[in-house]
């Protein structure tokens, strides 16, 4: 009964926080707002999640995962085409910023400093290496995650910039994927063209309304939440 009230209680410190800071900014949420939406004391809060990082982490990866199985779900393609998936993902997060005002202030904020960006990396890597992803003999951890840093940083450019570069959520999604895979996975120009087409092919069936909707409710009391 203590391990169901205490997930239950997560469930609700990790969905008033992704509202809170959808609404108001990573910045400008505190632990105490988070505590009284809540309805509990600051100090109980921090039982659960001592530091914010922890907290802003958890929000995160809740949202990579519901990414993930959205993207999932549209793919015709096969699970290990990774890539091709990738290509998806990153186009998925770009419209999710144009579509929602307060999900374009998340992945704002994120992007908007070199503490923040590295954050975003190492939550990356530590969701792609729970997820087991690239768990594959020929892509190794290292590259893996320099290319994570690389592709971050370069798609947080174009993204934040992108009326000055006037590029579209999939030309960034082609830069960002074509960069990973030829630098750091080190694929062949063929491996790489068919993942890009079956990337625009995922694309092609994705209904940004239905990912939405699934980031969304992703802390509905009905849906698995990862913590």
């Amino acid at each position: 009964m203590a391990r169901r009230k205490n997930y239950k209680r997560r469930r609700t410190i990790l969905s008033n926080t992704f509202h809170l800071i959808r609404e108001n900014g990573m910045d400008s949420v505190s632990f105490q707002m988070i505590a009284e939406k809540s309805g509990i004391s600051k100090s109980l809060l921090q039982s659960y999640y001592p530091h914010k990082s922890g907290l802003i982490a958890d929000v995160v990866r809740n949202i990579l995962n519901t990414l993930d199985k959205q993207v999932q779900k549209f793919s015709a393609t096969k699970e290990d085409e990774v890539c091709a998936r990738t290509k998806a993902f990153i186009y998925a997060i770009e419209m999710l910023g144009i579509y929602d005002e307060g999900l374009k202030r998340i992945i704002t904020e994120v992007f908007k400093s070199n503490e923040s960006l590295d954050f975003w990396s190492q939550t990356i890597n530590d969701w792609l290496k729970e997820k087991q992803l690239f768990d594959h003999l020929d892509f190794q951890p290292k590259e893996v995650r320099m290319g994570i840093a690389f592709v971050v940083t370069g798609i947080s450019r174009l993204y934040y910039d992108n009326k000055k570069y006037e590029v579209s959520p999939e030309e960034i999604a082609d830069y960002g994927t074509e960069s990973f895979m030829y630098s750091f996975l080190h694929c062949s120009r063929k491996t790489i063209e068919k993942a890009l087409k079956e990337g625009h092919d995922i694309i092609e069936s994705t209904d940004i309304k239905t990912i939405h909707h699934a980031i969304d409710t992703m802390f509905d009391e009905d849906k698995e939440i990862v913590c």
